[in-house]
């Protein structure tokens, strides 16, 4: 079991999500449902966690409000994610034109670790996957 999610709402208010997709997995929440995409109406947050599949890439499409700019982009996730993600929560952010991609661990964050990632979790080990070189 793992989780997936974000909120624009919260941790970007100044853009807005107009797609998204996690894996291929048909978990609800990890994708909009086809009804909210073909009316504009994508839900700016959504958090989900089950027996899913582990996901090979995340895609996020989205506009930022103030100038209206539109952005996408597909993360590989192949090499960013450990095998084993039981207890892990993939966790998208995202700041102006880029995309943040976080891998928020079940483990306490260590008191030398700077603080990483969306704010609610920052006390346990986050590590940020995108953008940085795959490993």
């Amino acid at each position: 079991m793992h989780s997936f999610g974000f909120s624009a709402i919260q941790d970007s208010p100044d853009i807005e999500v107009l797609d998204y997709r996690y894996g291929n997995s048909k978990q609800p929440g990890v994708r909009p449902p086809a009804w909210a995409l073909k009316e504009n109406r994508v839900s700016q947050g959504a958090s989900t966690h089950g027996d899913m599949l582990r996901g090979d890439e995340l895609y996020v499409k989205w506009r930022i409000k103030s100038t209206g700019s539109v952005h996408e982009d597909t993360v590989d996730l192949r090499s960013r994610l450990p095998e084993n993600i039981k207890g892990h929560e993939i966790y998208f952010i995202v700041k102006d034109a880029q995309l943040f991609v976080y891998l928020i661990t079940p483990e306490r964050r260590p008191p030398e670790m700077p603080p990483n990632g969306p704010r609610p979790t920052q006390h346990l080990k986050t590590l940020t996957i995108y953008p940085s070189p795959p490993t």
